[in-house]
């Protein structure tokens, strides 16, 4: 998972197109995102809601930590959001895999004061 949103960060940051392509080759065909404010979205959603925002996040970093496997294809995990050493999102993931792919995945947000620096 770390690899997957290391790609995220660069399109974010960067706009490298390449690394936009990497991040979603990583989800199945059949993936769904539960977002932090509760939206479906699929693949050609999550997709097209990306495609524009290559280099809109300049000083992202995306941060893994204290993953759990919860069963064989199943992991929850803290995604912390920093941009130039500000952590400015932090939610908990549960992501479901299919060999290599994601099919699932559940933000949920961590707001305000809990907001702390991951160890990884």
């Amino acid at each position: 998972m770390t690899s997957h949103h290391d790609h995220l960060a660069d399109w974010l940051r960067e706009g490298e197109r390449a690394s936009l392509d990497s991040f979603l080759h990583a989800h199945h065909p059949d993936f769904s995102l539960v977002t932090t404010s509760g939206d479906i979205l699929g693949l050609d959603a999550l997709r097209s809601a990306l495609s524009g925002a290559g280099g809109s996040r300049p000083g992202l970093t995306i941060t893994i930590g204290e993953v759990t496997r919860l069963g064989a294809d199943t992991y929850r995990f803290l995604e912390q959001h920093e941009i130039n050493s500000n952590v400015v999102d932090l939610r908990v993931v549960t992501a479901v895999l299919r060999g290599e792919h994601v099919v699932a995945l559940q933000e949920t947000a961590k707001p305000g004061p809990d907001y702390r620096r991951l160890r990884t």
